[in-house]
């Protein structure tokens, strides 16, 4: 007797599976690009930290031999170091490789810091690094990561502000030498000797020899003859005659400064060099250049000396905020360049 096969056993559907395999392909990509991005952060940290520890190495062989140590940008990808890498007190240059997909960010190409005798620099400087995510959308889109020095030669990591640029202004109470004070043994001995001794010599001398002799017979003789003074005053009337000529003069020609770009759009940590000019004028002068927030926004010089029209360049350094930089010079309009950080 044959059996009769169970009518109500049922597997899984094909749409059932399809549904399946498609949750399990989406929960994979997720994880294939959470990793790959994890990855990407990874070799962009160990590049930067690298770097960094390179410039500790240059700092603390430039204090301990008592000359300088370079660390240069040589291309996008590379770097080199100037120290004494034996011990020998020769130094020799060595370049270093960043890890694929690294980069330097824009405006870091021969970009260097030299350290002193002292492991101090001439002013705050950051190196920008980036990486492209992976599946990233555009080649903008990615990680990056700053390696500053301060003025004082301290190494920092990922900072988001400028470091010297929180620190208060220094003042000096005494100016004539600046921040020189007087020798303490000075003041005593100076004002006993003086005020007495110059005191009473005049008074006795000059108060009964004086007080005969005051009969001021000369100044009426003075006054009339000042008198005709009026006399002079039509001889020189024309005078008006001549304003209405010089006046139109001083309203034709406006000095103006230029920046070329006019706007910086720049990636974070970035660097971008801004070409600063004046306009109708000659003879030498002074441009000057102002953050809107210089935590986040570095001006390098604050300001250069300009020869009548040439063309003075200015470096600005971002970290991750937007901002603005004003060019001015004596006598000149000022200009107002726009950076986004993008």
């Amino acid at each position: 007797m044959r059996a009769k096969p169970f009518s109500n056993a049922r597997g899984y559907s094909i749409i059932q599976l399809i549904i399946t395999i498609a949750v399990a392909l989406i929960i994979a990509g997720f994880a294939i690009v959470g990793i790959s991005r994890a990855r990407d952060h990874v070799r962009l940290m160990n590049s930067a930290r690298e770097f960094a520890g390179y410039l500790e190495r240059a700092r603390g062989d430039a204090v301990r031999r008592h000359t300088g140590a370079t660390v240069f940008v040589v291309d996008n990808n590379t770097y080199g170091v100037t120290m004494d890498w034996d011990g020998l007190g020769n130094p020799t240059t060595r370049n270093f490789d960043l890890v694929q997909g690294v980069t330097f960010t824009e405006g870091m190409l021969g970009k260097s810091v030299s350290f002193d005798w002292r492991g101090r620099i001439l002013r705050e400087d950051s190196f920008g690094f980036f990486t492209r995510k992976s599946f990233g959308v555009s080649d903008t889109d990615g990680y990056s990561v700053a390696v500053g020095v301060t003025a004082s030669g301290d190494v920092t990591f990922d900072s988001q502000y400028f470091q010297d640029s929180l620190l208060p202004p220094v003042a000096f109470t005494n100016t004539n030498p600046p921040g020189v004070m007087p020798e303490p043994g000075a003041t005593p001995q100076s004002s006993p000797s003086s005020s007495p001794g110059s005191s009473p010599s005049p008074s006795p001398g000059q108060s009964p020899g004086a007080s005969p002799a005051p009969s001021v017979n000369p100044s009426p003789g003075a006054s009339p003859g000042v008198s005709p003074s009026p006399g002079a005053s039509p001889g020189f009337s024309p005078s008006p005659g001549v304003s209405p000529n010089p006046s139109p003069n001083p309203s034709p020609v406006v000095c103006s400064l230029s920046a070329n770009p006019p706007a910086v759009s720049i990636g974070n940590n970035g660097e971008t060099n801004i070409s600063v000019n004046r306009n109708d004028v000659t003879g030498s002068g002074t441009i000057t250049a102002d953050s809107s927030n210089s935590g986040q926004l570095q001006v390098t010089p604050s300001s250069q000396p300009v020869s009548g029209t040439a063309a003075v360049i200015f470096k600005v350094t971002v970290k991750k905020s937007s901002g603005s930089v004003t060019f001015a010079s004596t006598g000149c309009t000022s200009v107002t360049v726009n950076v986004t950080v993008r």
